[in-house]
């Protein structure tokens, strides 16, 4: 049996100021056309001990739409100057969740918030089966 997810410590405090330290967390999912889709995301957040969030501008296009029916994705944290963790992969299954909206845009920082000042879009939770790092 594999040890559960933890994403509290060090590894909360690399994902929660990685847009702000200028290392965006970076997130892969399956496009409709069946090609894997990168992007950066300077919303990733830890939202709950097992889980991460970020934002979709989107409701309907992109990461949105696409984690409906093809829910596993991966993020990847890169920072070779960080006193903490310098990389970290995560690996999990996203899902909208419309009752993290309101934590989930006002956790991330304000350069994000003003690209959805009217807050059109929505929260993707991703629940993390593995997280790891150096």
């Amino acid at each position: 049996m594999t040890d559960p997810v933890d994403l509290t410590g060090d590894i909360a405090a690399a994902v929660n100021t990685a847009a702000a330290n200028g290392h965006p967390i970076v997130i892969s999912y399956v496009d409709d056309d069946g090609y894997p889709s990168t992007s950066f995301r300077g919303s990733a957040q830890v939202y709950s001990p097992q889980q991460l969030a970020v934002w979709a501008r989107k409701p309907d296009a992109g990461l949105a739409a696409a984690v409906t029916d093809r829910p596993h994705v991966c993020l990847v944290y890169f920072n070779r100057d960080s006193p903490g963790p310098r990389y970290l992969s995560f690996r999990g299954r996203a899902h909208i969740d419309p009752a993290a909206k309101d934590i989930v845009y006002d956790n991330m920082i304000e350069g994000e918030q003003r690209l959805d000042p009217d807050r059109h879009g929505v929260a993707v939770v991703i629940d993390v089966d593995l997280v790891q790092g150096v």
